[in-house]
């Protein structure tokens, strides 16, 4: 019996030594690739990622940058200056550029989509200043932000909830998953105490994707304008990706969102995979186009129908599928404030549908997020 016991128990105990060993080499790779950011009396975090080696953090993060300009270190000891390429307060989100080379290898940015509840992540940064900290835990609940909260900077309509202990100074930093791809930007813990005692919450990487692409994109414009313009024969004397400007012109800030004014949830069933409508904001966008969600009355049209009333469920916009949450914030993240855009909406679902034509409008005006007291 003690030797079958032992038969069994051998590979659950390889397991475990191939799962630790996994952690361990992640650790080593988020060792060298999270940073501190530091500007004057604030201490956060960040991680290198992307092609070009920026580093992502929180907007909260680089509030004092103003005043007493970044400085961006390393684990190996280096220190390098750093500017704003694209600061978005909506999104609690920061992109920076490094002055000379970045000695860190890029991390990979996992699609956040495809988070599910359950599954192990690690949270790295610099809590209380104490760099390279290491924490685990699970992904708690996808968390949906309710209108006027301080969390997620007032765009982020969805955020990443985990029990992985977060400190002040964590802000900015990556959370993983477990084979070390960034899941989330760590934004903000709701805790009585203002330690680690409580939940954390994480910007999901797909709007560090879309933000990162943003740039990319204003690099690729203000580049072919430089061509349009350039003499013939004349030769270009700067060839990198991103323009060289001065650190006040560099220091822009992101256009804020466009708001439509909806809470909801993703929706598959009939055939239909799309966003369905539980709360709508008063007077926002989505309410002045007729918009409604399941606690409010059905319209009349589908009364007189007998249709049963889900809600509006918003199955795409421009003609371009929403089967999910995160698909409809990344087609309002692509329109500004005060553009047209047109949802296909249906009820039933199937035995109704239509289109709505909403001017999207700005975020309201929010607290902003400042959770750490480091930061």
């Amino acid at each position: 019996m003690t030797a079958l016991a032992a038969m069994l128990a051998a590979p659950q105990a390889v397991e475990a030594q191939q799962d630790e060993q996994r952690r361990i080499e992640v650790a080593r790779r988020l060792q060298e690739s999270t940073v501190s950011v530091v500007s004057g009396p604030s201490t956060g975090s960040g991680f290198v990622t992307g092609d070009e080696g920026w580093v992502v953090t929180n907007s909260h993060v680089i509030r004092p940058a103003r005043r007493y300009g970044l400085e961006i270190r390393f684990s190996s000891g280096t220190t390098r200056r750093a500017r704003i390429l694209v600061d978005s307060p909506d999104h609690d989100l920061a992109v920076l550029e490094i002055e000379g080379s970045t000695p860190a290898r890029p991390l990979p940015l996992a699609d956040s989509d495809s988070v599910v509840v359950g599954q192990a992540v690690l949270a790295f940064g610099s809590p209380f200043g104490l760099d390279g900290t290491l924490t685990q835990g699970i992904v708690s609940a996808l968390r949906d932000v309710p209108p006027g909260s301080r969390l997620g900077g007032g765009a982020v309509r969805r955020l990443i909830q985990t029990d992985a202990p977060i400190n002040p100074g964590n802000s900015g930093g990556p959370l993983v998953s477990a084979d070390g791809r960034v899941i989330g930007v760590n934004t903000a813990i709701l805790s009585r105490t203002g330690g680690s005692h409580g939940i954390g919450f994480a910007v999901p990487s797909n709007h560090v994707t879309a933000l990162l692409e943003s740039v990319r994109e204003r690099a690729r414009v203000a580049q072919t304008r430089e061509e349009q313009t350039r003499e013939p024969g004349e030769r270009h004397a700067d060839a990198t990706p991103i323009p060289r400007q001065p650190a006040p012109q560099a220091q822009r800030r992101a256009p804020r969102g466009a708001f439509l004014g909806i809470l909801g949830d993703d929706y598959r069933g009939r055939g239909y995979a799309g966003v369905r409508i539980r709360e709508v904001v008063p007077g926002s966008p989505a309410a002045s186009a007729g918009l409604a969600g399941v606690a409010d009355p059905a319209p009349a049209a589908v009364q007189q129908l007998g249709v049963p009333w889900t809600g509006h469920i918003i199955v795409a916009v421009d003609g371009r599928p929403t089967p999910s949450m995160a698909h409809l914030q990344r087609a309002l993240s692509r329109h500004r404030p005060g553009q047209r855009t047109v949802l296909t909406v249906t009820v039933g679902p199937g035995a109704l549908s239509g289109q709505a034509v909403v001017t999207l409008g700005h975020a309201p005006a929010l607290d902003e997020a400042s959770p750490d007291a480091d930061d």
